[in-house]
């Protein structure tokens, strides 16, 4: 089994590291350390993702251990396949024809900030909700929304525009908020609607889809 330790490593390098390791041990299983609840969430999405079981063993408030299972995986094969590397020139083909087919067949919305444009903030906060408002009004909603920063706020309890997010998730729109930004702004109680992510799947999502930012 091979060991990784994650602990005190920011969102999202404990991702990062599970995956190389996942690459370069192809067919063993992974041990990973980290310091909080968010980042084993992380590692369990990424697990579904990757078609390979995961379970978390909480040691104590300052310790998890996620298991990774590779050979329990209906995805990937022994040679490691299923776990991304380093595209090919045929291979960064076909990842470029997959943004092409997403940049014609749907969106993401990034929302970076609780608030629109650098003038004053009560003004600011109050386009930021007419833009959610108008966007769950479209006919074609968003295939996803990506909430950091500040925009993490959007997604917590007694966010103005709640409603109207949780309105679009029941619709389909997967709605995802960096974990770390969760953690900084001290919304993990708070959190309302969606998924906890990182910004490893932040970017990995940017590079394949159009995106619109208010």
């Amino acid at each position: 089994m091979k060991k990784i330790d994650a602990v005190g490593q920011a969102c999202p390098m404990p991702v990062i590291l599970t995956k190389r390791a996942l690459k370069e041990h192809a067919g063993e299983d992974i041990l990973v350390s980290v310091d909080n609840e968010i980042a084993t969430q992380n590692l369990a999405k990424m697990a579904e993702q990757l078609k390979i079981g995961s379970h978390i063993d909480k040691i104590n408030d300052q310790l998890y251990e996620v298991t990774l299972t590779a050979s329990a995986g209906e995805g990937i094969a022994a040679t490691g396949s299923g776990v991304e590397s380093k595209a090919t020139p045929s291979e960064a083909k076909g990842a470029a024809a997959q943004v092409a087919e997403h940049a014609e067949n749907g969106y993401v919305v990034i929302l970076n900030s609780a608030s629109i444009g650098s003038g004053a903030d009560e003004l600011g906060q109050t386009l930021m909700k007419s833009f959610i408002f108008a966007l769950s009004e479209q006919e074609v909603l968003p295939e996803k929304i990506l909430c950091y920063n500040a925009g993490a706020q959007l997604t917590a309890e007694g966010s103005p525009v709640l409603d109207d997010l949780k309105a679009m998730a029941a619709e389909g729109v997967e709605i995802l908020t960096c974990g770390i930004c969760v953690e900084f702004y001290g919304l993990k109680e708070k959190f309302a609607v969606g998924e906890i992510t990182n910004m490893y799947r932040i970017v990995e999502i940017e590079r394949t889809y159009k995106t619109v930012s208010p």
